[in-house]
Parts: C-alpha cells; structure tokens; sequence
C-alpha cells in the first residue's frame, strides 16, 4: 500500500502550509522585530514623543515587540509577556489570512488590527495584575488599550494588506486538489 493511496496523506497538509500568508505574516515579524530594537524604537520616540502618551496613562507601547533580552531593567515576565503576546498576535493574523482568499487589501488590513489588538489585549491583562488594578481602572484600560491598539494595527495593517493584495496578485492560483480513488474491497484470505 503506497502513501498516496492510503488514508493519511501529507500533499494536502504541505500544499496549505506552502500556500499560506507567509509575506504578510514575515512582514508582521518583522515590524515586531522592528519595535523590539530600541535603537530604532528609541529613535523615533526622540522625535515624536507624543506617540509616548498611552505609555504614560499605563496602556501597552505599539505592537508586541519581540526582542532576544528584556530591555533596561526590566524583569524577565514583562520579556516572556511582551514575546508571548507577539506570537498570540502573529497566530491571530496567521489564521485571518489564511481563512479569506476575496479583498485581500482588506483581508491584509483587518487580520493585523484583530491581531494588534489581541496581542496587546495579553499584555494589558498581565499590566493589570502586576499594577494592582482595580475593576473600573481595569476596564479602562481594557477599553482604552483596544482604541490604541486598533490605531496601532491601522497604521501596521496598510503594510501588512499592501503585501496580501501583492501576493495575492503576483501567486499563481493554487491547483486543486487530485480526487481520492476509491477503496476497493479487498479479498478474503481463503477466496480468489
């Protein structure tokens, strides 16, 4: 009995991880990658300080950084969090891409807002518990931290549909899938 007439074959499952979001998705990486280099980050926030401002009234930074060490002196839970709400973000738009083949653009552009906002909804939970926030002070937070984060991904999420629509565009269509033959009966051990 071959593979490819058994019951488990692995063409299916290598077709849909090849034909996935991979572009959008790398670009995500990389602007989490982007937002986890102080030297870049920093920078940019010497000359736009206003976009500090959430910051100060205790709402997460930009997107989910993903960085190799905590930065300053920062503890190794706000490290572990901040990397574990990247990966929660990126799984989030990973699965929106992958569900939707019409608009793209808008595809591209509303799996990273969700994804954003998600990643950033994990970080607000771990702040809450290690500042000690109360249940309104929470909400609020809660609240406030998805207005800022859908910003966040509104302005990320241009580039991130931007490189969807391009892929989308640029990738040849996807063969479709060979039709299974059908079991035949198999012949009993005494009989011809």
């Amino acid at each position: 009995m071959s593979v490819q007439s058994g019951a488990f074959s692995a063409r299916p499952l290598i077709r849909r991880i090849a034909a996935g979001p991979w572009p959008a998705s790398t670009t995500l990486v990389l602007a989490s990658i982007l937002f986890g280099a102080w030297s870049i980050t920093g920078r940019v926030l010497t000359f736009n300080p206003e976009l500090l401002i959430p910051s100060a009234i205790g709402l997460p930074f930009g997107i989910p950084p993903v960085r190799l060490f905590p930065l300053g002196d920062t503890p190794w839970t706000f490290w572990f969090v901040d990397v574990a709400a990247a990966v929660v973000m990126i799984a989030v738009a990973w699965t929106q891409l992958s569900g939707s083949r019409r608009r793209p653009f808008l595809t591209g552009l509303l799996a990273t807002v969700l994804g954003v906002a998600t990643g950033n909804l994990v970080r607000i939970v771990y702040l809450s518990f290690e500042t000690h926030q109360g249940l309104g002070t929470y909400a609020l937070a809660v609240l406030l931290g998805l207005v800022v984060a859908a910003l966040w991904g509104t302005v990320l999420g241009v580039f991130v549909g931007l490189v969807q629509l391009l892929d989308h565009r640029l990738r040849p269509p996807a063969e479709p899938a060979p039709e299974a033959e059908p079991a035949r009966p198999r012949a009993k051990a005494g009989s011809r």
